[in-house]
């Protein structure tokens, strides 16, 4: 029996065929490989943002040992600064007017107390309480605190309703003063009447959000930060103010670190600044 012979028509057609099939292959290797290649460039830049984190905690933590030292050294005299001062205001209540230098003493004196207390703060132990708790009685204890301040002021302090039906699972304390801190900063960023709101959701800020935590906006329209120092402002003891420790920002970014969770900073969509603080939710510890 004769073999087959193929026309030269039919040979054209497999070798356009094995052709084919060789391009196809190449095709999707070459899209395994830069697919495998922009997953690589992935990993390698999340893990290079891990080790700045790990380093930055590592120098926080290394720094927070050693400001708690010297505000320990500095609160003890300071007690004795503050009897004494007492004592003379006591004996000098008919000379007004070296009444009037105890008192400037005296004031000095409880705001060196109080930065003394922010640094105790920062280099406290942030081992958190986890507890689930309604994000809704937080809020109402964070607006009882900074209302004050936002009414002396003039400013428009508002929360969205959709927060008061979250559950998280976090220390309420810690995350209370976190807020606070962000709230208070706010205030103080914006004009007389000026605008703070304190909303759900990251969506501004986060190219890929995570569904695990609840991501609490507190933005302003106040003059916001510039690009170049969004990377500072966590920094210890970093402040545009006149007043103030710089400490603020620091401790809410230990208190994000203690839950691992964490908070950024962008520009608001009123123009001033936005920060998110991102807090586990309960859901993902309770079995739902």
């Amino acid at each position: 029996m004769n073999p087959t012979v193929q026309t030269p028509l039919e040979q054209d057609l497999d070798l356009a065929t094995i052709i084919e099939k060789y391009n196809s292959v190449t095709e999707r290797l070459k899209r395994s490989h830069d697919a495998l290649g922009r997953e690589v460039c992935r990993l390698r830049e999340e893990l290079n943002q891990k080790d700045k984190e790990l380093q930055r905690r590592e120098r926080l933590a290394a720094l927070g040992e050693m400001a708690a030292g010297v505000a320990h050294e500095i609160r003890n005299p300071l007690g004795g600064i503050r009897l004494y001062a007492s004592m003379l205001e006591r004996d000098l209540i008919d000379q007004p007017q070296q009444l009037d230098m105890v008192r400037r003493l005296e004031v000095g004196v409880r705001n060196l107390d109080s930065v003394v207390g922010d640094i105790l703060v920062f280099a406290g132990d942030y081992q958190p309480d986890l507890q689930i708790v309604q994000l809704a009685e937080m809020l109402q204890n964070v607006c009882a605190v900074t209302a004050p301040q936002a009414m002396e002021r003039q400013v428009q302090l508002s929360f969205d309703t959709q927060l008061g039906r979250v559950e998280l699972h976090c220390d309420a304390g810690q995350i209370e003063r976190a807020l606070i801190n962000l709230v208070h900063n706010a205030i103080d960023a914006v004009s007389e009447q000026g605008l703070v709101r304190v909303r759900c959701g990251a969506s501004d800020l986060d190219k890929k959000v995570d569904r695990d935590f609840c991501h609490i906006c507190v933005e302003d329209n106040g003059s916001g930060i510039e690009p170049e120092m969004m990377q500072r402002v966590f920094n210890p003891f970093y402040t545009t103010k006149h007043t103030g420790t710089g400490l603020g920002l620091a401790i809410v970014h230990r208190i994000a670190d203690s839950h691992g969770g964490r908070v950024t900073v962008g520009k608001s969509a009123y123009g001033g600044a936005a920060f998110v603080l991102s807090v586990p939710l309960a859901r993902k510890h309770s079995g739902g």
